[in-house]
């Protein structure tokens, strides 16, 4: 497996970000927000530039963390589809292959079905054939999907081809239905899996925070042994949302980018990229026993 960061969850300069990568001994990149400026809204030229960078160094980027139907369904699809072809342009110029996506955010009154969201994917799915690139579904407490089990559901009503899941098992620390993160999150999206973002998180009165993985209420050392045994080879990528000195407001959990949000989460981060390493180094060695 290969391991990446959301850089923003750390800083917003670029430079500063494959420093880290670096000093972490991380593979890659993942990138949502950089200069406080959503990764869609970057110049092609400065794209180009971070390429070449990229490439210097032995880097990667394995995902674009984007927004896309992060919002109201049925409000600015217009826009969202603008989002998305921009997004493909980066992904084009950055030599990346999965942008990730949503399922809107979930109305007052309920949860969007499965069946009623589907009909929304339809053009996105034409876009990204023709693009030749891949939207990865995450579960977000605030979306429709707000556990792996609803993205599933979406999913098998989606291309194959083009619509993947993204397993975030820290997320369902935040679930209102408790979708317990693994075994139940992992096996439900296990066949559409195509990444996974590490964070971790506990309870405290009933309300979430987040903390180092491997220090919450997620079994990474039984997550990390699936992935092992069932041949995973894509990006582990951290998002920890996790700061040693602060805790994000619930809008920056809602909708994470910016300097406010970066600010603190660099000794987080590097505490817990170490301890993702640990975790996955235990769990490969206990295939080897």
């Amino acid at each position: 497996m290969k391991l990446a960061f959301i850089t923003d969850e750390a800083t917003q300069d670029f430079s500063e970000a494959v420093e880290l990568a670096k000093g972490c001994g991380l593979q890659g990149v993942e990138l949502r927000s950089v200069n406080d400026t959503p990764i869609d809204r970057i110049a092609p030229d400065l794209l180009k530039e971070w390429k070449k960078r990229l490439e210097g160094e032995g880097l990667s980027v394995c995902n674009l963390a984007a927004s896309f139907y992060k919002c109201r369904a049925g409000e600015g699809l217009r826009e969202e589809l603008e989002k998305l072809s921009r997004l493909c342009d980066a992904a084009d110029i950055l030599g990346c292959e999965t942008i990730r996506g949503f399922a809107f955010f979930a109305p007052e009154s309920g949860r969007l079905l499965p069946e009623e969201l589907a009909p929304f994917f339809v053009r996105p799915g034409r876009i990204l054939r023709q693009r030749g690139k891949r939207l990865l579904l995450e579960a977000d407490p605030g979306v429709n999907t707000t556990n792996h089990a609803a993205v599933a559901a979406l999913l098998s009503l989606l291309d194959k081809e083009v619509f993947g899941a993204i397993y975030d098992p820290g997320n369902d620390i935040y679930d209102p239905f408790g979708e317990r993160p693994f075994p139940e999150g992992y096996e439900a999206v296990r066949s559409r899996l195509s990444h996974v973002h590490v964070k971790d998180a506990l309870l405290s009165g009933g309300k979430p925070f987040c903390v180092k993985p491997g220090t919450g209420l997620v079994d990474y050392g039984g997550l990390l042994g699936a992935l092992v045994q069932d041949g995973y080879e894509g990006w582990l990528s951290l998002e920890p949302h996790y700061r040693k000195d602060a805790v994000l407001t619930e809008e920056q959990m809602r909708v994470p980018q910016g300097t406010e949000f970066s600010r603190g989460g660099r000794g987080a981060l590097t505490e817990s990229a170490g301890a993702l390493k640990e975790l996955l180094s235990a769990a490969e060695m206990g295939k080897k026993e």
